[in-house]
């Protein structure tokens, strides 16, 4: 359980979408796979998507995401109603027990990691750790090149700082453990960090002022090599 709070403090994601950050407490602490920015840490969940953009950046980025949050109803109801029980490694060659837990580590600007950091060098493929399919693609300042893709029980996984995306990549497409998104870099704000994948899962919604984000190193098993790997 969490301890008594006493001030929260919203802002935007590397993506665009509101958030909400604990960032006063008296006695703060969470379980490794629990949310760290639960949208229900807010007294209010003020518009469709959560809190309101404060700047012209922040009120360009919320309309473009305004058809993307239109379209994961549909994608649900294309998919099982239950989360994965298990995620396969988005980055080739890379062992589990390599990765060094990161999760909600302190960031610059207030912010807390919500993902996990896979170091692997420049170009290395990058696969869709769950089956569904790709909801976005695009280019921020702060997450370079990504791509987000939703699997079963609505969850969202994003792939931050490739390096480029697969050839031939589409929003609306169906991706399965097999389906290379793109390979490792350092766009973004990454470019001065040695090469890695910032691979996040979300759920919840903005809407439901339950958005948030989970710790997917205890979900993760090792991708199996391939048959030219061994």
């Amino acid at each position: 359980m969490f301890g008594r709070l006493s001030v929260y403090k919203s802002s935007m994601t590397a993506t665009g979408l509101a958030r909400f950050v604990l960032v006063l407490g008296a006695s703060l602490s969470w379980p490794a796979s629990q949310a760290v920015t639960p949208g229900t840490a807010s007294p209010r969940c003020p518009s469709e998507f959560g809190a309101e953009p404060r700047t012209p950046a922040e009120h360009r980025r919320r309309a473009e995401w305004v058809p993307y949050q239109r379209q994961l109803p549909l994608y649900e109801a294309r998919l099982p109603g239950k989360p994965d029980r298990q995620l396969v490694m988005p980055v080739s060659g890379v062992r589990v027990r390599q990765v060094r837990d990161t999760f909600a580590r302190p960031r610059g600007g207030g912010r807390l990691h919500e993902g996990q950091d896979i170091f692997a060098p420049r170009n290395t493929p990058v696969y869709s750790a769950a089956a569904g399919f790709v909801w976005r693609i695009s280019e921020t300042p702060l997450g370079g090149k990504w791509v987000f893709t939703v699997g079963a029980g609505g969850r969202r996984y994003y792939y931050a700082h490739l390096e480029r995306f697969a050839a031939g990549l589409r929003e609306g497409q169906r991706v399965t453990t097999s389906t290379l998104l793109g390979y490792v870099g350092t766009t973004g704000n990454a470019r001065d960090t040695p090469a890695h994948l910032h691979f996040e899962v979300n759920e919840g919604s903005q809407a439901r002022c339950d958005y948030r984000a989970i710790d997917p190193l205890p979900l993760l098993v090792d991708r199996p090599p391939k048959p030219s790997d061994r």
